[in-house]
């Protein structure tokens, strides 16, 4: 578990200069369920791939209220659970807010130790808390994992987002990075001529961070498809089902592009099914 180490910083309430930011990635938590702490009910994290600038925006209720209210973000920068304070599911740089100032810590191998920074600027409270960082202060990170808590120091309650684990982030991907898709089909045996074939993405594949028992289910998903030199249009869910022509069909090549969306990140996967 993460415990804030050291005095905070510096004050809230700084001016803040935000650069161009791109789409963010949209991370969700249940809402009733942090006790007497501040209730986390959200994150979003966008960068600017030019210069390199990170927004984080938490967003709830009763965050960082007062001086016994703390708000907590702890970056996994190499997104390696391993490595870091794996105490803390890998993070190697954590953000600590109360109502009047924040702290920047980095941990070094054994402790988390105040840091100094440049780039670092946070605002807001009560409904939501926004974090600026350059990405040079994370470690120059392009993907990482991260998560946050909530903590009442008097009653000892609080609320991770997630709940379990972590979150990701891929600045190229503009949210979790989509490594790969696990797929079912109809039949499991791949597409037979004249039958109807169903494609199915039951889950997608990010780097390792524990944060999930059992690995997450896209949002959304639509599906394209060729035979041959012959494009086929798909029904149901996503147009992900194909009616495979009786006709010269057997021994060709189908190729279906599936293409998933994930807490605001979006990746798509081509596959290739020979016709019985």
């Amino acid at each position: 578990m993460f415990k804030r180490a050291g005095p905070v910083a510096a004050l809230l309430g700084l001016a803040l200069v935000l650069a161009p930011i791109a789409t963010p990635g949209t991370y969700a938590d249940k809402s009733g369920d942090s006790g007497f702490a501040g209730d986390i009910t959200g994150l979003q994290v966008a960068a600017d791939k030019v210069s390199g600038q990170i927004i984080f925006r938490i967003s709830g209720s009763n965050l960082s209220t007062s001086s016994r209210s703390l708000t907590f973000l702890l970056v996994d920068s190499d997104a390696n659970p391993l490595t870091g304070d794996v105490g803390s599911l890998g993070a190697d740089y954590a953000f600590s807010i109360d109502d009047t100032s924040y702290g920047f810590e980095h941990w070094n191998g054994s402790d988390w130790v105040d840091t100094t920074y440049e780039t670092v600027r946070i605002t807001g409270g009560g409904n939501g808390l926004m974090i600026s960082v350059n990405r040079s202060e994370l470690g120059n990170t392009s993907a990482f994992n991260l998560w946050a808590r909530s903590y009442d120091l008097v009653n000892k309650n609080s609320d991770d987002a997630p709940d379990d684990g972590a979150f990701n982030y891929s600045i190229d991907a503009d949210g979790p990075d989509i490594q790969s898709v696990d797929l079912k089909t109809a039949p499991a045996s791949g597409p037979v001529h004249g039958k109807k074939f169903v494609v199915a993405p039951t889950a997608v594949k990010l780097p390792p961070n524990g944060a999930f028992a059992s690995p997450p289910v896209p949002e959304s998903y639509k599906c394209s498809a060729t035979l041959g030199q012959r494009t086929l249009t798909g029904t149901g869910t996503g147009a992900c089902s194909f009616a495979i022509p009786m006709k010269k069909s057997r021994g060709k090549q189908l190729r279906v592009t599936v293409s998933v969306t994930y807490e605001g990140a979006s990746k798509s996967f081509t596959y290739s099914f020979r016709v019985r």
